[in-house]
């Protein structure tokens, strides 16, 4: 469940990215020298911006077909978007991840135009886009809001307010997949004022994994967009945007494993599914799973420029209702069972922002600003079953008190239904300012503080009928953090900067929520995180600004970092042998380091070639952290293999961390590129994009992930004045299905002993599968696109 607690947006900066969507306009390449970018809430130059920062433009988006927000990891090295069930975001950078259902607030930071919001929505849909930003290292003073990792700014396409524009594009594959899309610019009173309607309308059957009974997994999304740009004097300009989202998802979540029950015995004779690959692409569960997220968003963003400073306003207000159906047992580890949970998840979210700043190229570079922020969730409600499996091992205590279904007269069910109900309200407020000056040419210094607090107030009601349990906790969080920033920058000529900056970081501590177990108050907050980052990096031009070349080193400590353990076996009782039956989703805290460097190559040596790679490093890891986990054989290391069961008399293990923080590979490449071969006024060309992520192992889940190269090509014919495009396309060249993400162990379903047979143990549910996130098949299709 995401329990979100947004926080306020950034400004606007009236000087746009250097290339909108494609609509008719030479799709050749970008002059990489002379991409803009708002890192620092300043339009500047992307070698001038003191800060490492990744840049997928309209046009890009356009010319690589990516249908899916998350397809921009293959542009971004470092970066890794995860959806494993439909549901829930994961953004990871520099090695450092969020998992939205933690509680926390973002480690990575999704910004639309320039306002903070809600990662699960805005990962649903990829149209119009102007140009996305992906902001590494700490964000802790220039943004809207402050962020460990780093930031994703995405900016729509804005009006044109002097001529017509516009685009349509269909894209058909073999894989049961299609998108449509498009948008048109009018200007309504010429150079004055103008409107903007965008549309989407995409379906896929997203990694292409089947139930064995046949189902499929879909995703459906429409989308619509109005934007209205207005700007009655050189001065002045405000930009009105209005987003409708609707999306559909029901996935399944493949399983492998050699299924059964992997140690026969007389409790559990039933088969919970055959033997299964990975390749197979093939899930086991039997209940029903579906997510519908409908949101609507406002922004506005308005820049006036005086002589002497420019003056800048962001508001956004967002509209969510989300409702979510799954069943729990995902291995099907109780055959002819479901474990059926339900969440509605209700919000709306208010921010703001108002910022007064210098103007550009002035020596003396100052800002002031102060955010606002308020949230609320009506009710956040989860129903689920957490059915007792009681364990007779003589089938005659409780005679003819069995399951439903064929369940062995072995085992003893009692229906447990859980109602849990968390509304929630949240204010925010921050205040921010920097100073910096130009000491001499091209010598800068700038540092900053930002002063956040707030109050978070939510009431938990836990309601377990068959146990007669009917309890409200109230809690109120009240963060206060300060965090800012220094940087100097030395541009030694037009085409060489070097610079180095310092960023402090804060997370609030959170409070587990969806726990049904009476767990002990200290497993169910964490404290504050706090975080200082370091970087150095050197930005160039070279061969006459035909190569661009940036570097970036970085290093950064963390205290108390939050993370999530989305389902820990616990012992509520504190008696040994005994497990709660509901697994339980927690935060864990505990020191880290991350660590690493970045390197981009951009090139465009001739006009008929462009070429470009960017490579990451980043050792991210725990720091001797003791974090809550499941230890099932009580050896202090993570596993999940055999009975579930919590050391000694303990409520949750605990186990000693230096591993990796996420489940992602320290280093990652990507690399694309575009040959044209222009016969009169038509232009045919061949294009590529590759993305490499190496195996390695992990601790956490005891799993070996395998390497993955993913290849896309492109072969197509751009028209006169590059007004249409047609493009065949396949992506995954090679067809290889990796594991992006697997479970810790197989898929089980705790069994209690009755009271008085505890001697004679438990033996739980036991799936014989692992579930896991894969990456999707080899697909082939075609796009046409029209711009004017």
């Amino acid at each position: 469940m995401r329990i979100l607690l947004l926080a306020s947006a950034s400004a606007f900066v009236g000087a746009g990215p250097l290339m909108a969507q494609t609509e008719g306009a030479d799709a050749a390449g970008v002059d990489a020298a002379e991409i803009v970018v708002t890192a620092t809430r300043r339009a500047e130059t992307l070698i001038d911006t003191p800060v490492a920062v990744d840049v997928v433009s309209g046009d890009e988006i356009a010319r690589l077909n990516l249908f899916d927000i998350k397809e921009i990891q293959n542009t971004v090295p470092g970066l890794s978007l995860e959806n494993a069930d439909g549901r829930s975001n994961v953004a990871t950078l520099r090695g450092i991840s969020f998992n939205p259902d933690s509680g926390s607030s973002d480690a990575v930071q999704v910004y639309f135009n320039e306002i903070d919001v809600d990662p699960n929505t805005f990962f649903s849909a990829i149209y119009d886009i102007d140009q996305i930003q992906v902001l590494r290292g700490p964000q802790s003073l220039f943004r809207g809001r402050v962020s460990p990792a780093g930031s994703i700014v995405i900016g729509t396409a804005r009006p044109d307010l002097s001529r017509p524009t516009g685009y349509v594009q269909a894209a058909l594959t073999d894989r049961d997949a299609y998108n449509v899309q498009g948008a048109a610019s009018i200007p309504l009173v010429s150079d004055e004022l103008a409107l903007r309607a965008a549309f989407l309308s995409d379906r896929n059957r997203a990694s292409q994994v089947k139930n064995i009974d046949g189902r499929k997994s879909y995703n459906e999304t429409l989308s619509a967009r109005l934007s209205l740009a207005w700007e009655p004097t050189p001065d002045f300009r405000a930009d009105l945007v209005y987003q409708y989202l609707y999306t559909d998802v029901r996935p399944f979540r493949a399983v492998f494993g050699a299924g059964n029950q992997p140690s026969p015995n007389s409790f559990f004779p039933l088969r919970s599914g055959p033997a299964i690959e990975l390749s197979d692409r093939l899930a086991v569960s039997e209940g029903p799973l579906r997510f519908q997220n409908e949101s609507h968003i406002v922004t506005l963003n308005a820049n006036y420029d005086f002589e002497w400073a420019q003056l800048a306003f962001n508001g956004g207000y967002q509209r969510t209702r989300l409702d979510q159906l799954r069943d729990q047992d995902d291995g099907n580890a109780v055959p002819d069972h479901t474990l059926m949970q339900r969440v509605r998840t209700p919000y709306d979210l208010w921010s703001s922002e108002l910022r007064l700043q210098s103007v550009p190229d002035s020596k003396l570079i100052w800002a002031i600003s102060g955010n606002y922020d308020y949230s609320t969730f009506h009710d956040v409600r989860v129903d689920q079953q957490n059915d007792y499996f009681l364990t007779d091992p003589f089938g005659s205590i409780f005679p003819g008190m069995t399951a439903p279904g064929p369940v062995p007269p072995q085992i003893f069910v009692v229906p447990v239904p859980v109602q849990v109900t968390l509304p929630i309200t949240s204010k925010s407020y921050a205040i921010s300012g920097s100073l910096g000056y130009e000491i001499v040419d091209g010598l800068s210094v700038m540092g900053g503080l930002r002063q956040t607090w707030g109050k978070t107030k939510r009431t938990q009601r836990l309601q377990i009928p068959a146990f007669g349990i009917d309890t409200t906790t109230p809690s109120t969080v009240k963060p206060d953090g300060l965090t800012g920033g220094a940087t100097i920058t030395w541009e030694v000529n037009p085409d060489l900067t070097v610079y180095g900056n310092y960023g402090r970081s804060f997370r609030p501590g959170v409070a587990a929520t969806g726990v049904t177990a009476p767990l002990d108050p200290q497993y169910l907050s964490t404290p504050d995180e706090t975080s200082d980052g370091f970087e150095i990096g050197v930005k160039s031009n070279l061969f006459d600004r035909r190569v661009t070349l940036n570097v970036a080193a970085f290093y950064q400590t963390f205290k108390n970092y939050i993370d999530f353990a989305p389902s820990l076996t616990t012992n509520s009782s504190g008696i040994a042998g005994q497990v709660d039956p509901a697994s339980a989703p927690l935060p864990t805290y505990g020191p880290a380091i991350s660590k690493g460097v970045e390197v981009q190559l951009l090139t465009r040596l001739a006009s008929w070639i462009d070429f470009n790679i960017n490579a990451a490093y980043a050792d991210a890891h725990y720091d001797n952290a003791m974090l809550y986990c499941n230890d099932y054989n009580g050896d202090g290391v993570p596993d999940a293999d055999g009975p579930p069961s919590v050391p000694g008399t303990a409520q949750v293990a605990t186990c000693a961390r230096n591993d990796r923080i996420s489940e992602v590979p320290k280093f990652s490449l990507s690399t694309d590129g575009e040959m044209r071969f222009p016969v009169g006024d038509y232009t045919p060309f061949v294009r590529g994009l590759l993305s490499y992520r190496p195996g390695y192992n992990s601790t956490n889940t005891n799993y070996r992930y395998r390497d993955f190269t993913k290849i896309d090509l492109f072969v197509g014919l751009r028209g006169p004045d590059s007004k249409w495009e047609l493009n065949l396309f396949v992506k995954n060249l090679l067809d290889q299905t990796r594991a992006l993400r697997v479970s810790q162990g197989n898929s089980q379903v705790s069994t209690n002993a009755i009271e008085g047979l505890e001697a004679f143990g438990t033996i739980p549910f036991d799936s014989g599968y692992r579930s896991a996130t894969i990456t999707a098949p080899r697909e082939f299709g075609f796009t046409m696109r029209f711009g004017w």
